[in-house]
Parts: C-alpha cells; structure tokens; sequence
C-alpha cells in the first residue's frame, strides 16, 4: 500500500480511527416516537377548541395554529431526523381533528363548518405534507439496496 496518493491514500495520522456514534436503544427511539404521537394528540386537540378567535372577519387563530403545526412536525422530522417524525405526530393530529369534526348523534360539533374551521383543518394538513416535503428523508429511497459504505480495501 505505499506509494497511493491522493484523496483516497490511507493516511497515518497517529490517532485512532473515528468510530461511529453508539445507537441508540430500540426503547428510547419508540418513547421518543411515543411522546410525538401524544404531542400531535395535543396539538389537535387543543386548536380544536381554539380555532375559533378572529380579528374581524380573518381567522388568526386558525392561521396562527397553522404555523405552530408546521413548525412542530418540521421539528419532529428534524428531531427524529426523518419522516417519520412528522408522520409520528402529524397522525394522530389528524385522527383528533377529523374525531372532533364529525357531527355526533347528539347534534354536537366542536370543529365547525367556518371559515376558520376550514381554515385550521386544511392549513394543518398543508402544514404536515409541507412539514414531510421539507425534511430530508433518512436514507434516500433510491439508495435502499445499496450498501451505506463501500467495503475496506485489503
């Protein structure tokens, strides 16, 4: 091996080789996932009795609520570093609002048929495929039967 220059020349530098970092456990990944999951239960639950606020005619509520979920599931991606993250929480946001905007037997709506009942139900589903474009997928899907590093020379 001696006598290889260039960018790919094994280098002696003196200090080890840089290990990977450690993985982390399948518990601690799944109650990260988990605590997403309740967070997007919140995150609908508690703009579905919010949504309603206007200045005026505009519902800033509805459009407020909106930001706040796409900077939460673009958190999420980031924070998971994947899609998954904003699939984690983005879900379950979407299980309650559609629950809470679906007339009971008793008559009762809590999401309403308004403008800004619209307005928070499709501004937060925009905000989640939004939040999913705009994070980087963990492994790219082309990439998926290539192996991650190419093997050590001998």
């Amino acid at each position: 091996m001696d006598g290889w220059t260039g960018p790919h020349a094994p280098q002696e530098t003196g200090f080890p080789a840089p290990q990977e970092p450690p993985r982390e456990p399948g518990l601690v990944t799944g109650a990260a996932y988990g605590v997403l999951a309740v967070l997007g239960l919140l995150i609908g639950l508690v703009g579905s009795f919010e949504f309603s606020w206007t200045a005026g005619s505009v519902p800033m509520a509805a459009i407020l609520l909106s930001l706040v979920e796409f900077a939460a599931f673009r958190l999420a991606g980031w924070g998971m570093s994947g899609r998954l993250g904003v699939a984690a929480m983005a879900i379950p946001w979407l299980i309650v609002v559609v629950l809470l905007s679906s007339r009971r037997p008793e008559g009762d709506l809590i999401v309403t048929g308004t403008t800004g009942g619209y307005v928070f139900i499709f501004g937060g589903a925009i905000a989640a495929v939004a939040a999913a474009v705009a994070t980087r997928p963990a492994r790219p899907w082309i990439l998926q039967g290539v192996p991650s590093a190419s093997p050590p020379r001998d």
